[in-house]
């Protein structure tokens, strides 16, 4: 920002009040995020593999069993012209509670850099499940792609893991993984 002259001591006064009431106004955001267990995350300004230039902001409400939690999910991308598609999948123990579609189109445009979708979804069952994304932009003959997920937690939100392997210790002491195998035989005559 650029000040041409000086300002005045009322003019001065009225800026430091605007800046404590952006501070006291974000410090309160933060306190509603706290109370009300918002898990938030974003990959803008962080390192991504070649791919679509598509960047993923989202907020999702923690909640318990059988509750629904709301998800926002905001896709930003700076390119102006073409289609984005969007391919979506739920894991299969979380059950969508709002409008179900499996696929969204957005044309993109020059107006605007985000694209919201937002979905409503619950589990009868504890646990860390994923909205799964694929974005897709096509532009002529060019097509990018792009992964990613939305992590939404569920009661204690802990990824459960199975440990059905079965675990056997070799003469020399060292442990070996035991697994169940399928073996298919065919005589080539």
């Amino acid at each position: 920002m650029k000040v041409i002259g000086k300002m005045g001591k009322k003019a001065e006064k009225i800026k430091e009040t605007e800046l404590l009431d952006k501070i006291e106004f974000k410090s309160s955001l933060t306190k509603i995020a706290d109370d009300t267990k918002i898990a938030e995350g974003t990959t803008v300004g962080h390192y991504q593999k070649p791919g679509a230039p598509i960047d993923v902001t989202y907020k999702a409400t923690k909640v318990g069993l059988n509750e629904v939690s709301e998800i926002n999910v905001t896709l930003t991308t700076a390119l102006s012209s073409g289609e984005m598609i969007v391919n979506i999948d739920f894991d299969k123990k979380l059950k969508r509670e709002s409008e179900e579609y499996d696929s969204i189109r957005f044309a993109l445009s020059k107006a605007t850099n985000d694209y919201n979708l937002n979905f409503k979804a619950s589990a009868s069952d504890d646990g860390l499940y994923y909205i799964r994304l694929l974005a897709k932009i096509e532009d002529g003959s060019n097509t990018q792609m792009r992964a990613m997920a939305v992590p939404v937690y569920i009661g204690n939100g802990k990824l459960k893991q199975k440990g059905n392997r079965m675990i056997m210790k070799a003469m020399s002491g060292e442990n070996i993984s035991v697994s169940k195998a399928e073996e298919t035989i065919e005589a080539i005559e």
